[in-house]
């Protein structure tokens, strides 16, 4: 079987097989990456794909998946975003018992 050279940001170069890399292309844009997990430090590593090393990478035998980026991005917003103070009161109040129902406007045992 083949062994293919990559680099792990902690490890440096590392030699994988091809069971050991995966290729995902956005079907939505059309951009590409290849992952590992290192062989060394474990740790699952994503780097950018140009087209001529998906070629080479999925020629060589190395599976490839597609995933969407998230409908999501495609919707349209209106008003400000929210402010890191709006964040830390709704950090808060989630901390709380009953806030849940608070928030959708129930009464709880603690409101009556």
């Amino acid at each position: 079987m083949p062994l293919i050279k990559a680099s792990c940001p902690s490890c440096g170069d590392v030699e994988l097989t091809l069971n050991d890399i995966k290729v995902m292309v956005c079907s939505t844009d059309g951009s590409a990456s290849y992952n590992f997990r290192c062989p060394g430090c474990r740790f699952r590593v994503a780097k950018p794909a140009e087209k001529a090393v998906v070629d080479i990478l999925l020629s060589s035998g190395v599976t490839m998946s597609f995933w969407r980026l998230p409908l999501e991005l495609e919707e349209e917003h209106h008003g400000e975003p929210i402010s890191y103070d709006e964040l830390m009161d709704f950090h808060y109040q989630i901390a709380t018992e009953g806030w849940l129902d608070r928030l959708i406007g129930k009464k709880t045992t603690q409101d009556d």
